[in-house]
Order: C-alpha cells, then structure tokens, then sequence
C-alpha cells in the first residue's frame, strides 16, 4: 500500500480502493456511500444504484407468505382498474360534442406599452398606458430603473422620480403579456349591398396596409393559429407616433415592448424592410470571418494588468435556494457582480433574473442545460465528448441567449462559463465566434478562487464551513485581477455567502475594488480589445 499513490494527486499515498472504477485513491478523494469507497460522484452514483438494484432484486426473489402476495395482487390490480377508469373518463370528456358551434377566433390586433414623461416641478413622472397586468420594464438612459405592473385598466403612473432636469431618455419592455382585456370594436357602418347574400371574396380597403385599430373581417380560409402570438414587423404595422422622450429600443425587434423572438433569419428582413440606412447586419454577416480564420482566445482565469480590481462572480443552474436572500446581501453592501447562468434557472426564476438586472449585475451565458462538454470527469483530459459537435454547442448558447433577451428586453454580456470548468481550444473559439469569451475562475500556484461553497456535505473532505472559506480565499497568491465563483443558489443550512460582509470589508482595506468582469477587462490593455472584438461578434449574432 505505501507503494501506491492517488490516481488523482499523485503526490498523496493511496489509502483505499474505489470499488466501482477500481482507481486508488487518498484520503481526500474518498467517498463514502452506504458503507462502500468511491473516487467521485460519478462512481458513488452508479456503485450506489447498482447495491440498491441488487437488493431490490434479492427482495423480489425470496418467497413470500400466500397473504402478503395476495394483498399485492389485489392493490395491483385495483390501481390498474382505477387508472383505467380515470383515463376512459377523460377520453369520453374529450370526445363529448361541444354545447356550441365552435368558432375559428379573430386575429387580435398586438398590443403594446406606451409612456410618456411628465414634469412635476423640478422632478418627474412616468405615465404608461398597456395591456392590463402586463410586467414593464423600463431603462432610464440605457439602465434599468423601473420594474412596474399596469393595472386592471391598462394604466401606470409613477410617483415624482428623481431624475435629471434635462428630458432623459427612457425606454419601455413589455416582460409579460398581461391578461386578456376586453377589446371594444370600433363601431363601423357597414356599406349597402345589393343582395343580401354575402360575397365569397374578401372587399379591399382604402389603404393598402394593415392596420392595427381595424378589426379584420373574417376570413375562412386564413385562420390564425391559437398558440402562437402574431409579432408585426415595422412595415406592416404602423405604430403611433410617440412622445419625443420615448424612442423604441434597437434591442426590440418589432417596436416598443414586442415579445418576438430574436433569430438570426428574421434580424436582416426586418431591417431591410425599413426605409432607413441598408442594413449594418447584412454587411457584416458577409463579411463575417470562418472558423478557420478564428483565433481561439486564451482561457480568461486571472488578469495581471488591470490595477488594483478583483471580480465577484456566481453560477446559477437549476435551485434557486436563497437566491432572493443573496441578491438583498448584494444590495445591501453595494456590489454588483457577474451572474451565468443557464437556460433551466431563467426559465424557473424568471422574478429573479429580472431583480437581478435591475439592480445592476451582468449576466453571461452558462449554457442551456449544464451538461458535461469534455472527458474530463472520466480521464482527467479536456477532449471533447462524442455528442458535443459545434452546432449543439452553439444551440445551447444560442436558446439561453434568446430566453434571456425574451424575459428581459435585454442581451446578455459577451462571456460564457463551461459547466464543471470543462473547456478547451475548440469550444472557446466556437463560442467566440458567436460572440463569448470564456471566463473561468482564478486559479495559481496551487491554489484558486474557488469558493467549494457548492459542498454541502459535512462530512466531505472538501467541506469547509464560512470561517475556512474566507480565510483560504484571503491567502490567494494573487488577488489583483483575480475571479471569485460562487453559487446563487445552496443546501446547506448556513448560507456560505455569509463571508461576503467580512470578504468585502478586507478587500478594500487593501484597495482592491471587487466588482464585474466586464469592469475587470476593461482596466486591462491585454484584455480590452478582446472585449471590444467579442461585443462586435456578439452583435453580428444576435442584432443589436
């Protein structure tokens, strides 16, 4: 045994053997399941079901007593029986005629916010008018400023707003659709017809394009399609003129508070349906450069010539445990922080991405399901595994990107970060083709910025409760242009981001700023025309 060393740290002696993979491993990569040794999680989880397999299997093949397997049977039976009945049920409530003719429904004309700014001596206010219920978003100079809800009636008006005394600029972003109100139709007087039959052929209007405010007559051979929502494009639908102080946003596809989905086909057609200047995503889509002419960034983990600056950074996956706590901590000591995140966590806390945007902190990409991309896990090497080819790669990107920029009206920043730390070359150059650099944690000498916070069994070698964790944080080698990873979300009953007060507090003690990544590369020579190139790619993918 004293002849043997760890698999995975080959300077500590073997203590144990795993007895799923049959690795030698130390003391600290020990695991220990119901009684047995693994290396890793993977290996706990399949020695842990394989042992549960087997005695579920010696259960099932000892005898049982005549009355025990009479009462199985009989339970069986009567959960068949009664599953059966519940699903005739519902097949003859399904196939039973309706009481009243259906009808095909009548395309509603799309709906959106409008506002206005007010003044209110030195001060002003925001008056908004929109679908009932609808969530609305709005940006004061750029900045999200405002998270507000309309009411029964479709109306908003803010209190008096400390604002500048020149007219600033705001922007509006319908987040929700609101609940259905009740359209009043504009009363028409219809034109005599000879013969009272009605005509076959639909009667042109005076104007040649679509009008929102009109009703559209019934049509029987175009009806629209229930599940999905009509998105007008600018050249058939005209909007109103609105106030000087509200301009729609380049970042809406189809007008102020549209919730079109924003794909690569449909960015050049409606740009090159406007009458304005040519479009700038058709040029530069031609002139876009191939993979092959792609330089691969390097791997972003600490950056040496940024000053005195460190950045603060959390993973979101699927949990939200605390994360609503977290952001009130961040609020509360004046930080804003880089968040990536997946496409499970948007979609899940749709409140929370959106309170996390409006209090300040940039959002990257963390993929769409948080899968593993390399053999790392298995062998320790960064290749590429079979299934992970550049077109899924670039669609778990791309589908977190576009749920994000639908939930919010906004794009998310020019990063992404691998799941489990699991990248190389190939996958930094794809994704910054797309428009991502790729942002991993400080690690030097040994040691890292990793805070482990996402251990939370005490029992673990890894475990470190928030004393150790500040303090293992604080003696890294080089906390200058460093990058912190912490988790949004936790299970353990103390949350570890409670370090963050002391953490803080001795960091600008020493003059170092934490803040964001983007705050991060742009006080670095090195890094900043990266940045500058990556947010150029990341228009041309995803518009502006």
């Amino acid at each position: 045994m004293s002849e043997r060393f760890c698999s995975f740290h080959p300077s500590h002696e073997a203590e144990a053997e795993c007895e799923a993979c049959g690795r030698w491993i130390c003391a600290r990569c020990a695991r220990f399941v119901l009684g047995h040794t693994y290396c890793s999680r993977p290996c706990s989880l399949k020695g842990t079901s394989l042992l549960l397999l087997g005695r579920v299997r010696h259960s099932l093949t000892r005898d049982l007593p005549a009355l025990w397997a009479i009462v199985g049977v009989t339970a069986l039976a009567t959960i068949l029986l009664t599953t059966t009945g519940l699903l005739v049920a519902r097949l003859a409530a399904v196939s039973k005629p309706p009481s009243q003719p259906v009808t095909a429904p009548s395309a509603q004309p799309a709906r959106r916010v409008t506002g206005h700014l007010e003044r209110r001596g030195k001060r002003w206010r925001i008056v908004m008018n929109g679908p009932p219920g609808a969530a609305v978003l709005v940006t004061v100079e750029g900045r999200p400023y405002l998270l507000a809800t309309l009411d029964g009636a479709g109306r908003f008006r803010t209190a008096n707003l400390k604002l500048p005394e020149k007219k600033p600029q705001i922007e509006l972003f319908l987040l929700g659709p609101g609940r259905p109100a009740v359209q009043e139709t504009p009363t028409r007087t219809p034109s005599p017809t000879p013969t009272p039959t009605p005509s076959p052929t639909v009667t042109p209007t005076a104007t040649p394009t679509r009008s929102p405010t009109a009703t559209p007559t019934a049509t029987p051979t175009r009806t629209p399609r229930p599940t999905a929502t009509p998105a007008p494009t600018p050249t058939m639908v005209p909007t109103p003129t609105p106030s000087p102080m509200v301009r729609p946003s380049p970042s809406t596809p189809a007008g102020l508070g549209a919730r079109a989905r924003p794909t690569r086909k449909t960015a050049p057609r409606k740009v090159a349906s406007t009458s304005k200047a040519p479009s700038a995503a058709i040029a530069s889509a031609q002139t876009r450069p191939s993979l092959k002419q792609l330089q691969a960034p390097p791997d972003l983990h600490l950056v040496l010539d940024d000053g005195p600056r460190i950045a603060i950074t959390f993973d979101g996956g699927s949990s939200g445990n605390g994360t609503a706590q977290l952001l009130d901590l961040l609020r509360r000591q004046h930080l804003r922080a880089t968040l990536f995140l997946t496409g499970g966590f948007i979609r899940s806390h749709e409140g929370l991405v959106r309170q996390a945007l409006l209090d300040g902190h940039e959002v990257g990409n963390h993929t769409w399901s948080h899968s593993h991309l390399t053999t790392y896990a298995r062998d320790r090497r960064q290749k590429l595994l079979a299934g992970v080819t550049r077109p899924w790669f670039r669609q778990q990107l791309r589908r977190t990107e576009d749920l994000f920029y639908r939930t919010t009206g906004h794009r998310m920043a020019p990063m992404w970060r691998a799941p489990f730390g699991e990248e190389n070359r190939e996958l930094r150059a794809w994704a910054y083709e797309m428009g991502y650099l790729h942002v991993r944690w400080s690690s030097l000498r040994g040691a890292s910025l990793d805070s482990w916070d996402w251990v939370a069994d005490e029992h673990s070698r890894l475990y470190e409760n928030p004393a150790r964790m500040l303090r293992r944080l604080l003696k890294f080698p080089h906390l200058e242009g460093g990058i912190v990873l912490m988790h949004l979300a936790t299970q353990r009953q103390q949350p570890p981001w409670q370090v963050l007060p002391e953490l803080l507090k001795t960091l600008r003690e020493r003059r170092i700023t934490p803040g964001t990544v983007t705050e991060l590369l742009e006080a670095s020579p090195t890094w900043r025309p990266r940045l500058a190139r990556a947010r150029e790619l990341h228009r041309q993918t995803y518009g502006e």
